[in-house]
C-alpha cells in the first residue's frame, strides 16, 4: 500500500516485521523522513529502533497463535514519529487497525523506552506515576486520553461504529507492579501495562482484539478528520444546564439580557445555511463575556446539535486563546462530562493552523515559494506574512492540510480574542510566537475560515502583550475578505464582577490619569476596596473572607522575575526554595511566594485536589495571563514598584518590569529614551541609566515609550477588575500607597 498517499503511512504487519528483520535503519529512515519539525537525534533513533524490534517479536508471537493478523495493518509515525490524532496536539506511537467479529479495530500502543528503576512508585492519585523521583503522567492515562479522544472525536471511528482500545508497552525489562498497584489498580485493568519480560501477555491482548486486516477501514482511519460525537456534547451540555450553582456558569440580572442578545443573532445566523457569519461581542472587565461565551456553547448544542430532529450541522467548539484558558476550560469541561478528551471540546486558537510550522516553513515550504516568485521572501530564511492565504491555499489544494477543512465546524465561540495573534498588525514586534507560525497570518482568519459561524469574545483593552493583537476592526476586515457578515454586539453596560459596579470600573478606566474618577461614594458600599501598608495586614483580611467560604487569590503584575518555573512542584515540595517573591515590609516582616505553578496551569484557578494550591489558595501568586477571564470572591494585590506616584504624576520603572512577553516593547522603550538622553547631553552609562518616566509622556516624541505604558497599565486593569466582591491592596510604596488612599478617601 502506498503510504505517501495517506496522512499517516500503514505496513501490514507482517510487511512490517519483514522490514524490521530485513531493513530496520531503512524502515527507520523512511519513517525520521517524515517526521515534521526536526530531525530525531541519534538517541532517539536508537530508541525507535529498539522500541520497533520489540514490538515486531510481540507480534511475531501474536501471528503465530492467529496466523491471519498478518493481514492487519500498523499505523506508523507521520509527526513527530508517532501517529497524530486528528485535529489534536498530540501523538500515539501506534495503532493497530484490523476488524474482529465484523467490528472494526483500533489498538493504540503506547511505547516507552523506560529504563528500570528502583525508586518508582505509585503517584499521589490516579493517572500520575512517580519515574526517576519526578511525577509524570500515567503512561496508561496518556493512552486512556487518546483512546477517548478517538471515541469521541475521530470521524471514521464515529462512522464505522468502530472500537478503540489501547495499552502501554515498556521496551526494557522493566517492573510493573508499581504502575498497576492502587491508586492506578483499576486504571491499568483498561488499559493494561506489558513489558519485554511479558511480550507473550502483549501478543495476547492483540489476538483478543484482532482478527484479521480490513485495507480499507485503515486507510480511513488514517484519513480521518476531527468530529465530535453528538452524545458526548449533549452529556456535556446537560450537565452544564442541571449544575446551575457552579460558577462560571451562572448568569445574573442583566448578563441575561446579554446572552439572549447573543443568542438571537445565532438563531439567525442558522436559518441560512448557505451563510457565513461572524459575531463579534464587545464589554469590559466583568461584563460576563466567558460566562455568556459557555453558556451560549451549552445552548447551541441543545438546540442545534442534540434536538429531537436529529439534526447535526456540524462541530461546536469552545476556543481558547492562551495555556492557562485552555486547561482551565479542559479542566471545567472534564468534571462535568468525565472524559479525559475534553480537549475534543475546548480547542485552542493555535490548533486552526493547516500544519505549517516554522521547521516545514523553512524546511519544505521557502524552497517552493522561492522558486515561485522572490516577492513571497521576508528574507532568506522566512516567507512573508502576507501572503498567508496563498500558503495556505497551496497545502489545501496539495493534500498537505492536516485535518484543515473550510466549515469544518458549525460553531466555533472565542473566548478572550482580543488574545488573538496577528503578525499583520500596524507595529507588531512580538518575538514571541506562543507555538503560531507567523507566516499563517492572523488566527483570526482561519478561525473564521474553519467556521460557518464565529463568535468572538473580546475587550481591546486587555490586550497588554506583544502578540495579542487582534481588533475588533482586525475582524471585522477578515470577516469580508471571507464573504462572511459581520455584525457587533455590545455589552459595555453589564457588569458581573465588582459587585456589578459598572461605577468601580469607570474609576479604575480613570485611575492612572491625571483626571480621576471622584465616583467612590457610589459604589464604596456595595465593593470593597481596601490599601494595606504590610503583606500580612493584607493577608489576615483575605483568611477572614477565606473562612467564610469565599474564593481568595493573590494576584501580582509583572514586577518579580520568575526563578521558580522549574523547581515548583504541585505540592511545594521543596518549602521556601526559590522564591519569586521574597521581600520585607515595612514592620521588617517578611513575605515570600512563589509564581503560578508551571507544571499544570488550571492548579491556579480550579486548585484541584492533591496540590498546595487546594489547600491553601493563598500559597501562589497568579498574573495577569493566568488569571484574566476568571474571577474570585476576593484578590489580594501586590502592587509592587513598577508604577508609582510622585508628587503630581504616574511614573513608570521600566527596569522593575520584567514580562518575557513584552520584552520587543521593554527594548524598544528602552531604546528610545536612551535616544533621547543622548540627545539632553548624557553619555554613556549615564545615558543608559533611566529614571522614572511619567505616564503622560508626549506620544509624538515616545511612542515606542507611550506603548510600553499602555502595556504596564492594562496589566493593572485586568488585576484590579477579577473580584466579585473586593479587592484588598498592598501597596509598597508609600507615597503611591497615600496617593491610592487620598483618591479613595481613606
Amino acid at each position: 500500500m502506498d503510504g505517501e498517499s495517506l496522512q499517516g503511512v500503514l505496513y501490514t504487519i507482517n510487511d512490517f516485521n519483514e522490514l524490521v528483520q530485513e531493513d530496520l535503519d531503512g524502515l527507520v529512515g523512511e519513517i525520521c523522513s517524515h517526521v515534521s519539525g526536526r530531525r530525531p537525534s541519534p538517541k532517539e533513533i536508537e530508541a525507535m529502533k529498539r522500541s520497533y524490534e520489540e514490538v515486531s517479536m510481540a507480534l511475531a508471537v501474536a501471528i503465530k497463535q492467529k496466523p491471519s493478523l498478518a493481514s492487519a495493518y500498523i499505523g506508523v509515525p507521520m509527526v513527530k514519529f508517532e501517529y497524530k490524532l486528528p485535529s489534536a496536539p498530540a501523538w500515539c506511537d501506534l495503532v493497530m487497525l484490523g476488524v474482529s467479529d465484523k467490528r472494526k479495530q483500533a489498538v493504540i500502543v503506547e511505547l516507552k523506552d523506560w529504563f528500570k528503576n528502583a525508586s518508582d512508585q505509585p503517584g499521589m492519585c490516579e493517572g500520575l506515576i512517580e519515574h526517576q523521583g519526578v511525577s509524570h503522567e500515567h503512561p496508561s492515562d496518556q493512552v486512556k486520553g487518546y483512546v477517548e479522544y478517538c471515541s469521541n472525536f475521530h470521524s471514521a471511528v464515529l462512522d464505522n461504529d468502530a472500537a478503540v482500545s489501547g495499552c502501554v508497552y515498556f521496551t526494557r525489562s522493566f517492573n510493573t507492579e508499581p504502575y498497576c498497584a492502587w491508586p492506578n489498580d483499576m486504571l491499568t485493568k483498561e488499559y493494561p501495562v506489558f513489558c519485554r519480560d511479558t511480550r507473550s501477555e502483549l501478543a495476547s491482548y492483540v489476538v483478543d482484539h484482532i482478527d484479521e486486516g480490513d485495507s480499507d477501514w485503515a486507510v480511513k482511519f488514517i484519513n480521518g478528520y476531527y468530529r465530535q460525537n453528538r452524545n458526548i456534547l449533549k452529556q456535556v451540555a446537560e450537565a452544564f444546564e442541571t449544575n446551575a450553582d457552579a460558577r462560571p456558569f451562572i448568569l445574573l440580572g442583566e448578563q441575561r439580557r446579554g446572552y439572549h442578545q447573543v443568542l438571537h443573532r445565532l438563531s439567525e445566523a442558522v436559518k441560512n445555511v448557505s451563510e457565513k457569519r461572524v459575531i463579534i461581542v464587545s464589554g469590559p472587565p466583568g461584563s460576563g463575556k466567558s460566562a455568556i461565551a459557555l453558556n451560549l456553547w451549552a445552548e447551541a448544542v441543545r438546540r442545534y446539535v442534540t434536538n429531537a430532529t436529529g439534526a447535526h450541522p456540524g462541530n461546536v467548539v469552545f476556543v481558547s486563546t492562551s495555556s492557562s484558558q485552555d486547561e482551565n476550560w479542559k479542566s471545567i469541561f472534564k468534571k462535568y462530562s468525565d472524559i479525559d478528551s475534553s480537549g475534543g471540546l475546548v480547542m485552542r486558537s493555535n490548533r486552526f493552523n493547516p500544519g505549517m510550522t516554522g521547521a516545514t516553513m523553512k524546511k519544505t515550504y521557502l524552497p517552493i515559494f522561492k522558486a515561485r516568485d522572490p516577492r513571497y521572501l521576508r528574507d532568506e530564511s522566512s516567507l512573508d506574512f502576507r501572503y498567508y492565504e496563498e500558503y495556505t491555499n497551496y497545502m489545501m489544494e496539495n493534500g498537505l492540510a492536516e485535518g484543515y477543512k473550510d466549515n469544518l465546524h458549525f460553531l466555533s465561540i472565542v473566548d478572550e480574542a482580543h488574545a488573538l495573534i496577528n503578525p499583520l498588525a500596524e507595529g507588531f514586534n512580538s518575538n514571541k510566537m506562543s507555538g503560531w507560525c507567523l507566516q499563517m497570518g492572523p488566527q483570526a482568519y482561519h478561525i473564521i475560515r474553519e467556521s460557518r459561524i464565529s463568535v468572538f469574545f473580546m475587550d481591546g483593552e486587555q490586550s497588554f502583550r506583544d502578540n495579542e493583537t487582534t481588533t475588533q476592526a482586525d475582524l471585522m476586515q477578515l470577516a469580508c475578505k471571507l464573504d462572511a457578515v459581520c455584525e457587533v454586539i455590545d455589552l459595555s453596560d453589564l457588569q458581573f464582577r465588582c459587585a456589578g459596579s459598572v461605577e468601580y470600573v469607570d474609576w479604575i478606566e480613570g485611575l492612572f490619569t491625571l483626571n480621576p474618577a471622584t465616583n467612590v461614594d457610589l459604589w464604596k458600599d456595595v465593593f470593597s476596596v481596601k490599601v494595606f501598608d504590610t503583606t500580612h495586614k493584607m493577608e489576615s483580611a483575605l483568611r477572614v473572607e477565606q473562612e467564610k467560604g469565599l474564593t481568595v487569590r493573590l494576584l501580582s503584575s509583572y514586577t518579580v522575575d520568575w526563578i521558580s518555573s522549574k523547581t515548583l512542584d504541585e505540592m511545594h515540595t521543596k518549602g521556601d526554595v526559590d522564591c519569586d517573591f521574597d521581600f520585607k515590609n515595612e514592620d521588617g516582616t517578611v513575605f515570600k511566594r512563589h509564581w503560578n505553578n508551571p507544571k499544570k496551569m488550571d492548579i491556579f484557578v480550579q486548585a484541584p485536589p492533591h496540590t498546595k494550591m487546594h489547600d491553601d489558595p493563598l500559597c501562589e501568586v497568579g498574573c495577569p495571563y493566568e488569571i484574566r477571564g476568571f474571577d474570585f470572591d476576593y484578590v489580594g494585590l501586590l502592587w509592587l514598584d513598577d508604577v508609582v506616584w510622585r508628587k503630581d504624576k504616574w511614573m513608570v520603572d521600566i527596569g522593575k518590569t520584567v514580562d518575557r512577553a513584552n520584552s520587543c516593547s521593554v527594548s524598544q522603550a528602552r531604546k528610545e529614551l536612551v535616544a533621547i538622553r543622548k540627545k539632553m547631553g548624557y553619555r554613556g552609562d549615564a545615558a543608559k541609566r533611566i529614571p522614572l518616566v511619567p505616564l503622560d509622556v508626549n506620544v509624538d516624541k515616545m511612542p515606542m515609550t507611550k506603548k510600553f505604558f499602555r502595556r504596564v497599565i492594562q496589566a493593572y486593569r485586568i488585576l484590579l477588575t477579577r473580584a466579585v466582591r473586593g479587592v484588598y491592596i498592598y501597596i509598597h510604596d508609600p507615597e503611591t500607597r497615600a496617593h491610592v488612599r487620598s483618591l479613595l478617601g481613606q
